[in-house]
């Protein structure tokens, strides 16, 4: 959930500047991985599975910046699109560990 809200504050942080949507998910994520261990008090159990998710929660960061950078013309527009992309970043975070798995099985 944090890092949902992490997500939509950097959307946010994100509206008048020149953004580099690759760089800076890549750096989004490696927060995230951060937070996440942080708060659980253990490392990730790094596998495939992991890793797939990870990709796809990257993926989906840098497309969201890169929709932010090209379409961010007023706040509004910005606070929409980072509510947004706040609430499809936790239900994918929430629900693309179980797809990794499943396809792993």
């Amino acid at each position: 959930m944090f890092q949902a809200f992490l997500l939509g504050f950097w959307t946010l942080w994100s509206t008048n500047r020149d953004i580099h949507a690759l760089s800076e998910s890549l750096s989004f994520t490696i927060i995230s991985v951060l937070i996440s261990a942080g708060i659980t008090f253990e490392l990730p159990h790094i596998d495939g599975a992991w890793f797939i998710s990870i990709a796809v929660l990257w993926a989906y960061v840098a497309c969201v910046f890169g929709i932010v950078n090209r379409f961010a013309d007023s706040f509004m527009g910005t606070l929409v699109m980072a509510a947004a992309s706040a609430i499809g970043y936790y239900q994918l975070a929430e629900y693309i560990p179980k797809v990794a798995a499943g396809l792993f099985a």
